[in-house]
Protein backbone atom coordinates (compact mmCIF):
# COMPACT_ATOMS: atom_id res chain seq x y z
CA UNK A 1 0.00 0.00 0.00
CA UNK A 2 2.77 2.14 0.61
CA UNK A 3 4.14 1.70 -2.73
CA UNK A 4 1.08 2.38 -4.14
CA UNK A 5 0.80 5.97 -2.53
CA UNK A 6 4.23 6.80 -3.24
CA UNK A 7 3.72 5.92 -7.02
CA UNK A 8 0.29 7.84 -6.87
CA UNK A 9 2.35 10.72 -5.16
CA UNK A 10 5.43 10.76 -7.97
CA UNK A 11 2.60 10.44 -10.59
CA UNK A 12 0.98 13.69 -9.47
CA UNK A 13 4.12 15.73 -8.75
CA UNK A 14 5.51 14.73 -12.03
CA UNK A 15 2.06 15.86 -13.59
CA UNK A 16 2.42 18.95 -11.70
CA UNK A 17 5.99 19.56 -13.21
CA UNK A 18 4.96 19.02 -16.67
CA UNK A 19 1.81 21.02 -16.27
CA UNK A 20 3.44 24.46 -14.77
CA UNK A 21 4.18 26.30 -18.16
CA UNK A 22 7.45 27.75 -18.63
CA UNK A 23 7.72 31.33 -19.73
CA UNK A 24 10.25 32.78 -21.39
CA UNK A 25 11.86 36.74 -20.12
CA UNK A 26 9.37 39.04 -22.01
CA UNK A 27 12.00 42.35 -20.98
CA UNK A 28 15.24 43.29 -20.51
CA UNK A 29 17.20 46.70 -19.07
CA UNK A 30 19.24 48.91 -21.21
CA UNK A 31 22.01 50.78 -18.69
CA UNK A 32 22.48 54.28 -20.72
CA UNK A 33 25.58 56.66 -20.01
CA UNK A 34 25.59 59.72 -21.49
CA UNK A 35 28.94 61.55 -21.19
CA UNK A 36 28.64 65.31 -22.35
CA UNK A 37 31.69 67.67 -23.69
CA UNK A 38 32.63 69.61 -20.95
CA UNK A 39 34.73 72.75 -22.01
CA UNK A 40 36.56 74.70 -19.31
CA UNK A 41 39.71 77.41 -19.16
CA UNK A 42 40.97 80.03 -16.72
CA UNK A 43 43.18 82.23 -17.52
CA UNK A 44 45.88 83.60 -14.98
CA UNK A 45 46.88 86.26 -14.45
CA UNK A 46 43.97 88.51 -15.95
CA UNK A 47 45.72 91.34 -16.33
CA UNK A 48 48.87 92.99 -18.40
CA UNK A 49 50.34 96.59 -18.03
CA UNK A 50 51.51 97.31 -21.81
CA UNK A 51 55.22 97.75 -21.40
CA UNK A 52 56.01 96.07 -17.56
CA UNK A 53 56.69 92.31 -17.02
CA UNK A 54 55.82 92.82 -13.89
CA UNK A 55 52.25 93.22 -11.74
CA UNK A 56 52.78 96.93 -12.06
CA UNK A 57 49.99 99.66 -13.72
CA UNK A 58 52.57 102.29 -13.70
CA UNK A 59 54.15 101.15 -17.32
CA UNK A 60 54.33 104.31 -20.01
CA UNK A 61 54.33 103.20 -23.43
CA UNK A 62 55.86 104.96 -26.71
CA UNK A 63 55.00 105.14 -30.05
CA UNK A 64 55.85 102.66 -32.91
CA UNK A 65 57.26 99.91 -30.44
CA UNK A 66 56.42 97.03 -30.00
CA UNK A 67 55.55 95.35 -26.65
CA UNK A 68 55.70 91.37 -25.35
CA UNK A 69 53.74 89.55 -22.65
CA UNK A 70 57.72 88.51 -22.38
CA UNK A 71 58.62 87.86 -18.62
CA UNK A 72 62.24 87.84 -19.39
CA UNK A 73 61.66 91.82 -21.12
CA UNK A 74 58.59 93.59 -22.34
CA UNK A 75 60.46 94.26 -25.86
CA UNK A 76 62.02 91.19 -25.64
CA UNK A 77 60.81 88.58 -29.12
CA UNK A 78 60.05 85.41 -27.53
CA UNK A 79 63.12 82.74 -28.93
CA UNK A 80 62.50 79.87 -31.49
CA UNK A 81 60.85 77.92 -30.73
CA UNK A 82 58.74 79.10 -28.13
CA UNK A 83 59.00 78.22 -24.84
CA UNK A 84 57.28 78.86 -21.40
CA UNK A 85 59.69 80.87 -20.07
CA UNK A 86 58.51 83.55 -22.63
CA UNK A 87 54.83 83.34 -21.88
CA UNK A 88 52.83 85.58 -19.55
CA UNK A 89 49.79 83.66 -19.17
CA UNK A 90 48.66 80.22 -18.68
CA UNK A 91 45.35 78.42 -19.15
CA UNK A 92 44.37 75.78 -16.90
CA UNK A 93 42.46 73.69 -19.08
CA UNK A 94 39.83 71.23 -17.57
CA UNK A 95 38.06 70.51 -20.44
CA UNK A 96 37.41 67.16 -21.20
CA UNK A 97 37.37 66.85 -25.29
CA UNK A 98 40.68 68.36 -27.26
CA UNK A 99 39.86 72.36 -27.66
CA UNK A 100 40.94 75.37 -29.90
CA UNK A 101 41.87 78.58 -28.45
CA UNK A 102 41.21 82.02 -30.38
CA UNK A 103 42.45 85.64 -29.32
CA UNK A 104 40.58 88.85 -29.99
CA UNK A 105 42.07 92.31 -28.77
CA UNK A 106 38.76 94.75 -28.84
CA UNK A 107 39.89 98.37 -29.62
CA UNK A 108 41.25 100.59 -26.39
CA UNK A 109 38.69 102.87 -24.58
CA UNK A 110 39.77 105.84 -22.42
CA UNK A 111 42.23 108.41 -23.39
CA UNK A 112 43.26 108.46 -27.23
CA UNK A 113 42.18 104.99 -27.58
CA UNK A 114 43.89 103.14 -30.17
CA UNK A 115 42.24 101.04 -32.53
CA UNK A 116 43.08 97.31 -33.74
CA UNK A 117 44.19 97.62 -37.22
CA UNK A 118 43.19 93.78 -37.61
CA UNK A 119 46.17 93.30 -39.34
CA UNK A 120 48.99 92.92 -37.24
CA UNK A 121 50.57 96.58 -38.06
CA UNK A 122 50.04 99.79 -36.14
CA UNK A 123 49.31 103.16 -37.92
CA UNK A 124 48.32 106.39 -36.74
CA UNK A 125 45.75 105.45 -34.42
CA UNK A 126 46.14 101.79 -35.21
CA UNK A 127 47.56 99.40 -32.90
CA UNK A 128 49.05 95.88 -34.81
CA UNK A 129 48.55 92.70 -32.32
CA UNK A 130 49.64 88.91 -32.46
CA UNK A 131 49.05 86.08 -29.77
CA UNK A 132 51.30 82.73 -29.45
CA UNK A 133 51.70 80.14 -27.26
CA UNK A 134 54.21 77.50 -26.15
CA UNK A 135 55.58 75.22 -28.44
CA UNK A 136 55.11 77.14 -31.75
CA UNK A 137 58.47 76.42 -33.92
CA UNK A 138 58.83 79.68 -35.35
CA UNK A 139 57.72 82.51 -33.89
CA UNK A 140 57.51 84.90 -36.52
CA UNK A 141 55.49 82.81 -38.44
CA UNK A 142 53.26 80.65 -36.14
CA UNK A 143 52.31 83.96 -34.22
CA UNK A 144 48.42 84.59 -34.86
CA UNK A 145 46.91 87.58 -35.29
CA UNK A 146 44.54 88.86 -32.41
CA UNK A 147 41.90 90.72 -34.19
CA UNK A 148 39.19 92.76 -32.59
CA UNK A 149 36.56 89.65 -33.65
CA UNK A 150 37.04 86.78 -35.42
CA UNK A 151 40.92 86.13 -35.25
CA UNK A 152 42.38 82.41 -36.32
CA UNK A 153 43.43 79.92 -34.10
CA UNK A 154 46.00 80.25 -32.27
CA UNK A 155 46.58 76.43 -30.29
CA UNK A 156 44.60 73.74 -32.95
CA UNK A 157 43.50 70.54 -30.99
CA UNK A 158 45.08 70.65 -27.24
CA UNK A 159 44.53 68.02 -25.70
CA UNK A 160 41.67 67.15 -23.13
CA UNK A 161 43.04 68.28 -19.17
CA UNK A 162 46.42 69.90 -20.67
CA UNK A 163 47.43 73.37 -20.33
CA UNK A 164 49.75 76.33 -22.07
CA UNK A 165 51.32 78.80 -21.72
CA UNK A 166 50.41 81.89 -24.35
CA UNK A 167 51.10 85.45 -24.56
CA UNK A 168 50.85 88.65 -26.27
CA UNK A 169 52.70 90.79 -28.92
CA UNK A 170 51.40 94.67 -29.76
CA UNK A 171 52.75 97.45 -31.78
CA UNK A 172 51.37 101.26 -30.62
CA UNK A 173 50.30 103.54 -32.96
CA UNK A 174 53.06 105.35 -35.29
CA UNK A 175 51.59 108.55 -34.38
CA UNK A 176 51.67 110.86 -31.15
CA UNK A 177 49.02 110.64 -28.51
CA UNK A 178 47.03 113.54 -27.48
CA UNK A 179 46.48 112.32 -24.15
CA UNK A 180 48.36 110.69 -21.35
CA UNK A 181 45.15 109.13 -19.92
CA UNK A 182 45.58 105.35 -19.76
CA UNK A 183 43.25 103.71 -22.33
CA UNK A 184 42.03 100.33 -21.40
CA UNK A 185 40.86 96.82 -23.81
CA UNK A 186 39.90 93.86 -23.32
CA UNK A 187 41.51 90.69 -24.64
CA UNK A 188 38.93 87.16 -24.40
CA UNK A 189 40.69 84.14 -25.09
CA UNK A 190 38.19 81.69 -25.77
CA UNK A 191 37.96 77.33 -26.22
CA UNK A 192 36.03 75.65 -28.36
CA UNK A 193 35.79 71.67 -29.57
CA UNK A 194 37.91 70.95 -31.70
Amino acid sequence: MRKAILSIALALMLLVVFAVPTFALTSQDVTVTATPSYISIANDPATWSVGDVGVSTSARIVKNTTYYTNPLGATTVPVDPVVDGACRFTIDNTSTVAIDLTVNFIHFTGGDAMQNSDTGSAGVGTFGAYSYCSGMTTYATDKVIAENSGSGVLKDALGATTDIKWGLEITTQTDDWTSGDAMTSTVTITATAD
